[in-house]
């Protein structure tokens, strides 16, 4: 019974907690800002600061896989295939928030009408920590603990130190009368701890740190 409510919990995307810049509030943060225009089919990416890349990888959406969209990502150098946002924003199944287009019931307006605010990871050891237990939650009968997955999972956000990412589309453009982007404009905010180095192209500047519970 307990392994069928931690999936739930995970499912329904009821958040474990933890901070938006780590287990304990930090004394201060900084932010850092870019806006990017990505043309349909399209890869941008862009270094953030300590060997991560923020990504939009050009999807193949819709029912058919003829809808263009992006999904977004950030990556470190040492292993650009680890995506350092989807072990910290649950649910870890049927959840759209790193896709630009049509998901999970939503169509490409509503989903670029809303904000696109997630956690991701600042270190590849609280990666390499997070992602077994990650594992043994999304299939608990084949951990090694199946009773305590779902919570083993859920303790470990409260304690790998994260930072905020807030991206919002600021405009785009649609094929007439479909849901492929054309292209879009959007605007990602990053806000750290003040110990996180930024790309030197960025200039962060002094910001509150977020409550335990943003996004």
């Amino acid at each position: 019974m307990k392994v069928v409510v931690g999936l739930l919990v995970l499912v329904l995307g009821i958040r474990g907690g933890g901070s938006a810049c780590g287990a304990s509030r930090p004394a201060a943060c900084h932010a850092a800002t870019f806006t990017a225009d990505i043309a349909a089919g399209a890869h941008f990416e862009r270094p953030i600061g300590e060997g991560l890349t923020f990504r939009l990888d050009p999807q193949d959406l819709g029912p058919e896989g003829a809808v263009n969209g992006w999904r977004m990502t950030i990556v470190p150098t040492r292993a650009p295939t680890e995506d350092y946002i989807y072990p910290v924003n649950p649910p870890l199944r049927f959840n759209g928030i790193q896709i630009f287009g049509p998901s999970y019931g939503d169509d490409t307006r509503t989903s670029l009408s809303h904000r696109h605010d997630v956690h991701f990871l600042l270190k590849g050891a609280d990666y390499d920590r997070i992602s077994p237990l990650l594992t043994n939650a999304l299939w608990p009968y084949s951990a090694p603990r199946p009773d305590t997955a779902a919570d083993d999972y859920t303790r470990s956000l409260k304690s790998v130190a994260t930072g905020l990412l807030k991206v919002a589309v600021i405009s785009s453009e649609t094929v007439p009368g479909t849901d492929s982007l054309r292209r879009m404009t959007v605007r990602a905010d990053f806000i750290t701890p003040v110990h996180f180095t930024f790309a030197p192209e960025l200039r962060p500047r002094p910001v509150t740190c977020p409550q335990p519970d943003e996004p």
